[in-house]
């Protein structure tokens, strides 16, 4: 009876100390990812290999290391870890051939980098036998390189002429891959990752997730994901990353905590508003994520999940700030001070789910009458028209009615509310 109860208890100690591992080694690669972006690479070398110890690293995670390695000047440590990568499967050769972060290994060695060239085409080959449409996950990848090298650049250069030059390809650039990236969706759904690969498919969500103009896609998108995610086609990251961002773009409250709010150099003071926050890691786990605490570190700041009862309470008292500040509004409006009417009208919609559909439909009826009575009248006519273009992309946006309200005449004219009309 005596050794049954040790070996239970030892059994769950060893399951204990198993599970505090994994969670330090996902906050290590937090904190590595960070150290990354702000070129620390010591510390983020350091963080890579306290979590190796912990746990062993994946093919991507080992590509990171060999990476960071090569920005720091340490070839030997470069070559082990991305020799490493192609042994756990790594096939991304396309990009490793011109990935400007392994230009020392190149420089260093370059017999021995045409090796490990030659072993990641290998595999690359090997790997596309086995998916469906090999051609399309190679042309989504030519599209994100070409948009990532222009971003390299843009962060390498420090001449203002240059840079306006950069910034143009990259608007060309993204504008020509979210065409494309709407034809294939078009044409074929979101494609599996028995057809384009893990890599082919995270590229084309990169292209998505960064058409913010779009939402209207984004939302489509979307809906192609969902008959997936029960399957083992789709990267639920992914799906969890691009729901967020629609639903902060609507000013909606995110469901999975992964939109942060950033202040500078890769940092963020916090997540955005997150419904229901208390039960989020719940949420999280379900699609494979990490501890919101763990994805915290990767933005450099410390996170504590909040109680029910302190999130509820946080919850009235922004309810609660979004009355007062439209009945500002609202007596403003009644005693001319139409500046203070836009302020306090302004700062509400800026409230996670602050205003209702209803609220926000009077706010665009009120603004547009503001406008019919002031000569400079252009930011009351924008303002009306946000409001009226955050209820389309919410779908609840009643056309007919609002197209026989004369208190519109005013932004009759606005491109943006012809837009409103148009065939999608």
């Amino acid at each position: 009876m005596k050794y049954l109860m040790y070996f239970f208890i030892t059994a769950v100690l060893n399951i204990t100390a198993s599970a505090q591992s994994s969670l330090s080694a996902d906050a290590e690669l937090a904190r590595a990812s960070l150290y990354h972006l702000q070129k620390d690479y010591g510390k983020a070398i350091q963080c890579y290999e306290t979590a190796f110890k912990v746990r062993h690293p994946d093919a991507s995670n080992a590509y990171k290391a060999a990476g960071v390695y090569s920005l720091s000047g340490n070839a030997e440590r470069s070559e082990y870890y991305l020799q490493l990568a192609l042994d756990k499967g790594w096939t991304e050769s396309l990009w490793l051939m011109v990935d400007p972060y392994f230009d020392y290994l190149k420089h260093m060695d370059l017999l021995r980098w045409g090796k490990l060239v030659a072993q990641a085409v290998k595999n690359e080959l090997e790997y596309e036998k086995k998916l469906g449409d090999p051609a399309l996950r190679r042309k989504i990848n030519m599209m994100v390189i070409s948009d990532q090298q222009l971003r390299y650049k843009k962060v390498q250069t420090k001449d203002a002429k240059e840079l306006e030059k950069i910034n143009q390809e990259i608007g060309a650039s993204d504008q020509k891959n979210w065409r494309e990236a709407k034809n294939i969706v078009e044409a074929r759904g979101w494609p599996k990752l028995s057809d384009i690969g893990k890599d082919g498919q995270n590229n084309l969500w990169l292209i998505v997730q960064h058409a913010d103009h779009d939402i209207s896609f984004q939302r489509t998108v979307l809906e192609k994901m969902k008959p997936l995610l029960e399957s083992k086609e789709i990267n639920l990251e992914n799906y969890a990353f691009l729901s967020d961002r629609v639903l902060c773009n609507l000013n909606y409250l995110q469901e999975f905590g992964t939109q942060v709010n950033w202040i500078a150099n890769g940092m963020a003071s916090g997540f955005r508003d997150i419904r229901k926050e208390w039960e989020v890691d719940e949420r999280r786990e379900k699609l494979g994520l990490s501890k919101l605490a763990d994805y915290a570190l990767s933005y450099g700041f410390t996170y504590t999940k909040p109680t029910k009862q302190d999130c509820v309470r946080t919850r009235k008292q922004i309810d609660k700030n979004v009355k007062v500040l439209i009945d500002s509004a609202k007596s403003a409006y009644k005693a001319g001070d139409f500046q203070q009417t836009y302020d306090s009208y302004n700062t509400a919609s800026t409230l996670a789910d602050g205003m209702s559909n209803e609220e926000s439909l009077e706010a665009a009826v009120l603004f547009s009458v503001i406008a019919n009575k002031v000569q400079v009248n252009q930011k009351y006519k924008d303002i009306s028209l946000d409001f009226l273009n955050l209820l389309n992309l919410r779908n609840k946006l009643d056309k007919k009615s609002i197209q026989q309200m004369h208190e519109f005449d005013a932004i009759r004219q606005d491109v943006r509310w012809m837009s409103l009309f148009e065939a999608k």
